[in-house]
């Protein structure tokens, strides 16, 4: 269970953060005002801006686990002041870092941010000693080892548990946006599931092309040897869960193709 540190190192990072907006923000965007700890109805926000276009942004930064009422009730106040919110949390209090990972315990408030940011949570890692860049999250369905009553074994996707595959932002140029009701504010950075969607299926379509060049590679079929392929180009980006979400949402595998795909995925692993 992750349980966020409280102690004096919790204001400090919070502060790191919060000055790390203020000062990089400006750089990125055409902005007019720019404060901390400002107030906005009854809430102070982290950062406030006003942009030169005369959208107003909050920058909220989470460093503790909040309820998901909490967060709606508070980007439902800054919305009613004509502001747009951006939720940014420390990554390093709730053990989350800018690497993939699987069998990950989506948290209430995960999951709430990555349906309204359309498949992207913001995090960024602070320290006292160490800070990374802002980096988008995409939490992809995750598949799991079962045993049958009648006692062979097969993959099943979690209902509890997903795949964390961070990306990358471009720069910290902000946009806005509505969904759900809420307006919200966001970077230009590509959705992750969006991007891997792209990027296999333009290979797909090349793949005839590629064929003619790999048929040396003996003892595999020829579904087997794409799949190799696409898992050797694309699986340190992408990771193994995502690749196998998009690959069968293209109707190219099915569950019973999740094993060898995990097969080739550690065997890479292993190699390295």
């Amino acid at each position: 269970m992750i349980i966020p540190k409280k102690n004096e190192a919790e204001s400090f990072e919070h502060l790191r953060i919060k000055e790390h907006f203020y000062s990089f923000l400006p750089f990125d965007n055409k902005i007019d005002v720019i404060k901390k700890e400002y107030p906005i109805g009854d809430r102070i926000a982290d950062v406030y801006c006003k942009l030169s276009n005369g959208k107003k942004i909050v920058v909220e930064i989470q460093h503790s686990m909040i309820l998901v009422k909490d967060l709606i009730q508070r980007t439902k106040e800054y919305n009613e002041n004509n502001c747009f919110v951006l939720w940014v949390f420390n990554g390093s209090s709730f053990e989350r870092y800018p690497k993939i990972e699987d069998n990950v315990r989506i948290l209430g408030f995960e999951k709430w941010c990555h349906m309204i940011y359309r498949g992207r949570v913001y995090y960024i890692n602070m320290t006292k000693t160490f800070n990374s860049p802002v980096y988008p999250v995409h939490f992809a369905n995750n598949y799991e080892l079962k045993n049958s009553k009648s006692g062979f074994q097969f993959y099943h996707r979690s209902l509890t548990k997903k795949s964390f595959i961070p990306s990358f932002i471009p720069s910290l140029k902000i946009k806005t946006f509505k969904n759900m009701g809420f307006n919200l504010a966001s970077f230009y950075d590509d959705n992750v599931r969006k991007s891997c969607l792209t990027e296999i299926t333009q290979f797909l379509n090349k793949y005839s092309v590629i064929e003619t060049e790999i048929k040396k590679i003996k003892k595999m079929s020829r579904n087997q040897k794409m799949l190799y392929l696409i898992i050797s180009i694309y699986g340190d980006k992408y990771g193994l869960n995502l690749l196998f979400n998009i690959l069968n949402y293209l109707k190219v595998v099915s569950k019973k193709n999740y094993r060898y795909m995990s097969v080739i995925y550690q065997h890479l692993i292993n190699k390295r």
